[in-house]
């Protein structure tokens, strides 16, 4: 499952692997109803949530641990994208959100060139 609001190279990453992708939109905050909705209809081959915490919109999911722990009960992981990790600075981390892995952007993160500036 994918916000529509994540960036190209999630589902990017997930089509590579031949998963299915099961958009869901989040342009106002993603609806927990249809989320939970979602999850239960893909229960039996649930892999992951993808998301961008903040959100590429640059908010942070009011319901972000309801949301971790509806895809945990229906047998998925969280999967965070840490684009924006140093908004995430002194008001949350990924373990309290209930993300099972998150990725960082070390370009974003610590300031640095693309691609790590070379050899």
């Amino acid at each position: 499952i994918i916000p529509r609001s994540a960036h190209g190279t999630n589902p990017a990453s997930a089509a590579m692997c031949d998963m299915q992708i099961k958009w869901i939109d989040d342009s106002k905050g993603m609806d927990l109803q249809e989320f939970k909705q979602l999850c239960e209809a893909h229960k039996d081959n649930l892999a992951a949530l993808m998301v961008t915490y903040p959100s590429t919109r640059a908010f942070f999911e009011d319901n972000i641990q309801e949301i971790c722990q509806i895809v945990h009960d229906n047998g998925g992981q969280v999967y965070m994208d840490g684009a924006n990790m140093n908004a995430q600075l002194g008001l949350t981390s990924p373990g309290m959100i209930g993300a099972d892995v998150c990725h960082l952007n070390l370009h974003k993160t610590f300031s640095i060139p693309h691609g790590g500036g070379g050899p």
